[in-house]
């Protein structure tokens, strides 16, 4: 429900922020990884005002997601080449399942739209996590849950610091997360 901005690449998530509003998710988002984000998708949960696509336009790009852009922002958008726009409004999920194709037929699984609550978490370590910690945790279980297995997340002040996406093991998915991580993961939760 807060502003958003989704990184995107090869189907996994390469930067996840939360912000005030869809400029500062965008930057914070951008820091998380400026690497991967380069010929990326960009996904965003509210409107692209002016600013942010100033900003978005300095990189390439392969897709901009948002539920509208603003007339000033798609003319500042629609002036670079081999980007597409999409506009594809915000709606909850209504079907019970997905599908997806596989060799030979189809793969018909529910929908994972569990909602999580830090209520709901056990702390089985000594150590009881604070408020701002329970916060990041429930923020990095929402953009693992849309990772590639085997996938880690480490996030702090709601911002991905270091994703390691489709491992076939988990202690690689995990060093791959903490060795892409960009800032101090002092207070980072996994």
């Amino acid at each position: 429900e807060e502003p958003v901005c989704v990184a995107i690449k090869h189907a996994n998530p390469c930067g996840v922020a939360l912000g005030n509003d869809i400029y500062d998710a965008y930057i914070k988002c951008y820091n998380a990884d400026p690497v991967s984000i380069f010929g990326g998708i960009i996904a965003f949960n509210r409107e692209v005002d002016v600013k942010t696509a100033e900003e978005l336009q300095k990189i390439f790009l392969e897709v901009i997601v948002a539920p509208s852009f603003s007339n000033d922002a798609l003319e500042i958008l629609s002036s670079k080449k081999n980007l597409r726009l999409l506009v594809l409004p915000i709606k909850p999920t209504k079907s019970k399942y997905e599908i997806k194709s596989v060799s030979g037929g189809v793969l018909i699984q529910e929908v994972d739209n569990i909602e999580e609550k830090v209520e709901s978490f056990k702390v089985v370590t000594k150590k009881q996590p604070s408020q701002k910690e329970l916060d990041d945790l429930l923020f990095a279980y929402k953009v693992v849950k849309h990772c590639k297995s085997n996938a880690i997340v480490v996030a702090k002040d709601k911002v991905t610091c270091g994703l390691g996406v489709g491992q076939t093991s988990r202690v690689w998915a995990v060093e791959n997360a903490l060795n892409r991580s960009r800032v101090d993961l002092k207070g980072a939760v996994l």
